[in-house]
């Protein structure tokens, strides 16, 4: 008889148990899944709240990114220019500088020629309101 009371009351504190246990994971879950969304609301709004300020200094550092890049091409540009002027007229400079003075003469049409489409090849390089500044 002691035996059939001690197993009911057993059974009667497992179901009790049980019961709160399953009572306590919806709460947490309903509890997590407040949260979670407290925090999507929170971060969805930080993001959507940028400051003029927060967007004025990544647009300048947009610029100066794009400007940096820009002013690399460009040298890029302006050595390579300069390094193809001098290795085309090179050779007509060094024989002007040994024999250009020993009668006055003046340059053959070939070399002025090399020159000119070097000169012209250059002068690319530069803006074209360049004459004007």
């Amino acid at each position: 008889m002691i035996e059939l009371i001690f197993i009911c009351i057993l059974s009667s504190l497992t179901l009790l148990f049980l019961s709160l246990y399953i009572i306590q994971k919806k709460a947490n879950k309903v509890i997590i899944q407040k949260t979670l969304e407290a925090m999507l609301i929170q971060q969805l709004s930080s993001n959507t709240n940028k400051t003029d300020k927060d967007q004025s200094n990544e647009d300048f550092l947009k610029f100066v990114s794009d400007s940096r890049d820009w002013a690399y091409q460009y040298i890029e540009e302006v050595q390579e220019g300069l390094n193809n002027f001098i290795t085309d007229i090179e050779p007509e400079i060094e024989y002007f500088k040994e024999y250009g003075d020993l009668g006055s003469m003046a340059p053959n049409y070939h070399s002025m020629k090399k020159i000119a489409g070097a000169y012209e090849e250059l002068k690319k390089l530069l803006p074209e309101d360049y004459d004007r500044i």
